[in-house]
């Protein structure tokens, strides 16, 4: 009976790390394609006329950026345990 239920919580163990890798990885997608988004901002900005370059939305999206580069590598270091 006890290694019964050694075994029941071993598969839920398992289970729970597979649903957490799952999450993990949506969420690192998400990271991607928000960090693909804002960097194809910036570089829009960047080709507007001198004059019109709005530079605070440029520190924005840069710090947002940063952002999601710090998310990537934590999500990353999760999936790789």
């Amino acid at each position: 009976m006890a290694v019964l239920m050694m075994i029941l919580l071993s598969d839920i163990r398992k289970a729970i790390t597979m649903t957490k890798n799952k999450d993990n990885r949506k969420k690192l997608e998400g990271q991607y394609r928000a960090l693909e988004e804002h960097l194809q901002k910036i570089a829009n900005e960047k080709s507007k006329p001198s004059e019109m370059i709005d530079q605070g939305l440029i520190a924005h999206w840069e710090k947002t950026v940063a952002n999601c580069r710090q998310n990537i590598a934590k999500l990353e270091r999760r999936l790789n345990q």
